[in-house]
């Protein structure tokens, strides 16, 4: 049985077809993700904080950028707010404290800065208002 020579050169094709689609494979599959998955960065206007009456600021830490008040979870569960300057203060005293289960309290405010809501407990491994940032 004699193959036809279309036969052949179709047969040639698909196979050079087929085996430059595994070698291409990892650069299309990179063209593809990068077209669809989520950006690290965030594009748009500079992050604005809200600010009190106190003129400080309130809010998430984002783009490496702080505010004066961050949020924060109270013991008891209530979210409110804490000073940014009183937290790294007491984390600095709480890992100079010779004890090394040290606990100390910090006030959680309402975004005023002033209305006391609950306390925010200080640990030897509590997280900076920086700690989440890649540099």
């Amino acid at each position: 049985m004699a193959i036809a020579p279309k036969t052949i050169v179709m047969i040639a094709g698909g196979l050079l077809v087929v085996g430059g689609g595994f070698a291409l494979a990892p650069t299309l599959g990179d063209m593809f993700t990068a077209a669809v998955a989520p950006s690290d960065e965030i594009y748009g206007d500079q992050v604005e904080f809200e600010v009190n009456a106190n003129g400080e600021t309130f809010g998430s830490a984002i783009n490496d950028r702080v505010p004066d008040l961050i949020i924060a979870r109270a013991e008891g569960g209530k979210l409110g707010y804490i000073r940014v300057s009183e937290l790294e203060f007491t984390r600095n005293l709480v890992r100079s404290d010779p004890d090394p289960n040290a606990v100390y309290n910090i006030d959680v405010y309402e975004s005023d800065g002033e209305t006391t809501i609950g306390t925010f407990r200080v640990l030897d491994d509590t997280p900076g208002p920086r700690d989440g940032f890649n540099n």
